[in-house]
């Protein structure tokens, strides 16, 4: 038991930190607006270089974890994502946000990878379905802390003292990877760089990751890219609710996405017994993930209650689909877990930048009234969604029937 606590809680303790800037600036958005005088365009991009930050930081990084001690790897990426911190407190436009944004991202998007890496060198193949949805727990956890708790010390402090406070905390857990996690050789075995890199291509020749990688990038990444920014405008110029309120909204949001890494390992069991693989369990909370956007996108929410039942039951689901690192886990090599989990990683990431930015884009061609966005705008935003969603589905189909082929095989799930 105090094994596992050693090798858990150091690593979900520092994805619950780095998480709670995913959800924050949809509560300090106007904030930023206002300070930094941003357009949607503007703040779309300036928002989403935490997305192109992980982008960029992805395979090289499930390198680095495949052929280094991924404790002292993880460190030195939490020690960035706190500098991160700070240069975004000393934000004066678009530009040094981005960049701060962007080193945020370098230990935000390091920690699943990680933790994932870490839980499959050190736990049984049956339990890391329920280790990773724990690990999930605690980003949940720290989304829910940037939701409500920010809303709240916003009254005292403004959002600049609330990053310098959170990096602090960061550089803290750094240190405490380092001191309380027992160390583990990595596994590569002599296999070179080169070696390793080839190792990439043989993942990226797989008809396992190309048919889950296009889901990872239109259900997680279009999650990220709503929960991180576009859900509280869209709560409060779609459903004209209030600022405490979509902040209470995305407290909600945030508790059930930590629900859902809670009950990832029951669901899956009980999925199991129903006949259902993994992957199946994926696709089948893709479709109803797609459906919930559909309500939003007709606005089927007349009331309160139903706008938060709606957007709960979305974040609930979408957390489901990270069941496909473990999924594919079962079928690479285990001295490809780094490299496979970072690509993965790669692929919702990305779509998360780039939905981010094309929902700015689309609220931009269409007026505003008050500083509020077109609700007009949002409906064609969540449109674009859903269609893409629903294209993923259908590769995920088809593709077999296509004549794929790959290194690896795909989890048997038909």
């Amino acid at each position: 038991m105090m094994l596992t606590l050693r090798v858990f809680t150091p690593f979900a303790l520092g994805y619950l930190l780095v998480s709670i800037f995913r959800s924050i600036n949809a509560v300090i958005a106007p904030d930023l607006v206002r300070d930094l005088q941003l357009s949607a365009t503007e703040l779309g991009f300036a928002v989403s270089a935490f997305f192109l930050g992980a982008t960029l930081l992805q395979l090289p990084y499930g390198v680095l974890l495949d052929r280094y001690d991924p404790r002292r790897v993880y460190a030195v990426f939490l020690l960035l994502c706190a500098l991160g911190t700070a240069i975004t407190a000393l934000a004066d436009g678009m530009a040094m946000l981005a960049l701060g944004r962007g080193l945020i991202a370098l230990g935000t998007g390091a920690s699943a990878v990680t933790s994932f890496k870490v839980y499959a060198m050190w736990f049984r193949p049956e339990r890391l379905p329920m280790a990773n949805g724990l690990a999930l727990a605690a980003g949940g956890l720290g989304l829910m802390a940037g939701t409500v708790p920010v809303e709240i010390a916003l009254r005292y402090v403004d959002w600049r003292d609330v990053h310098l406070f959170v990096g602090a905390l960061l550089a803290g857990c750094a240190m405490l990877v380092l001191a309380i996690t027992p160390a583990k050789a990595p596994g590569h075995a002599g296999i070179t760089l080169v070696g390793q890199i080839q190792g990439l291509g043989d993942i990226l020749r797989s008809l396992a990751f190309w048919r889950a990688a296009p889901l990872m990038m239109t259900v997680i990444g279009g999650f990220g890219a709503m929960n991180q920014l576009w859900a509280g405008s869209w709560v409060r110029d779609v459903a004209g609710l209030s600022g405490p309120e979509a902040a209470n909204l995305l407290l909600v949001l945030a508790t059930a996405m930590t629900l859902s890494g809670l009950l990832t390992g029951s669901l899956l069991a009980l999925a199991r017994r129903v006949g259902l693989t993994p992957m199946g369990f994926v696709v089948a909370m893709s479709g109803v993930y797609m459906l919930i956007l559909v309500v939003l996108a007709l606005e089927w929410t007349p009331s309160p209650v139903v706008v938060f039942a709606t957007w709960a039951l979305l974040g609930f689901v979408a957390g489901f689909n990270f069941v496909t690192y473990a999924a594919l886990a079962a079928t690479f090599p285990p001295q490809l877990i780094g490299r496979v989990n970072a690509c993965l990683t790669l692929s919702w990431v990305l779509g998360a930048f780039l939905l981010q930015n094309a929902y700015g884009i689309v609220l931009d061609r269409f007026p505003t009234t008050n500083g509020a966005y077109s609700a007009a705008g949002h409906r064609v935003a969540v449109a674009i969604l859903i269609v893409l969603v629903l294209l993923a589905l259908g590769w995920y189909w088809m593709a077999p029937k296509l004549g794929a082929n790959g290194a690896a095989r795909a989890p048997a799930d038909d």
